[in-house]
């Protein structure tokens, strides 16, 4: 759907605006703790790290290897976390917007919400794609990791657990749009030239 015809049409209404960086601070906060299957499948993942965590730790022997590679590792995760998936991260959702037809995007570091952000200007998304861009992201960076870390030795294996667990953290704002969607059947994701974003659903 064009973004004309998105907010011309008068079966569609605005339901949401988003600016700057403490509304979506207050956005994420609010909706990444609704509950619904969204937020359900996140906790599920933490939980399910934190028993992998676990089974590592005992099974793996981690206690007996040098405190040196477990600070390498989870450091060297969280590097890769802040200055690397984050980046590929948006990348990718980029390249989606694009094939999804975003004429421009502009790209700039976040202090406040402390992420790198991409901004498809004039763009409309809707719903279903959204979580194929979300869900696909975070298998790659948080899920695909995780997995690895099971066949991974020692400084690797920590780098891959701290990967994972540091970008489901990078990810809630992502997770929290999925949340805050997920009650609506048909809705779009309008990202304007101001660098507004704006939600609209469907109307009888």
């Amino acid at each position: 759907m064009s973004p004309e015809l998105l907010k011309n049409n008068r079966h569609y209404k605005n339901m949401l605006s988003i600016v700057d960086s403490s509304e979506w601070l207050l956005f994420i906060a609010t909706f990444i703790r609704r509950k619904n299957l969204v937020t359900k499948i996140y906790g599920v993942y933490l939980l399910i790290g934190l028993f992998g965590v676990c089974y590592l730790f005992f099974n793996y022997e981690l206690i007996a290897i040098e405190s040196r590679l477990w600070i390498v590792g989870i450091t060297g995760g969280l590097l890769i976390s802040l200055l690397i998936s984050p980046v590929l991260h948006e990348l990718i959702h980029s390249l989606a917007f694009k094939y999804y037809g975003a004429k421009s995007i502009r790209f700039k570091w976040n202090w406040n919400l402390f992420r790198f952000n991409v901004q498809a200007n004039d763009f409309v998304l809707s719903k279903r794609k959204y979580y194929l861009i979300c869900g696909f992201t975070f298998i790659l960076f948080s899920i695909l990791p995780f997995i690895l870390a099971f066949f991974a030795d020692r400084i690797l294996l920590f780098t891959l657990l701290s990967l994972s667990f540091f970008h489901a953290l990078y990810a809630m704002k992502d997770l929290a749009v999925c949340s805050y969607l997920y009650k609506f059947p048909n809705c779009f994701i309008y990202s304007s030239e101001e660098n507004k974003t704006v939600f609209y659903k469907s109307i009888p």
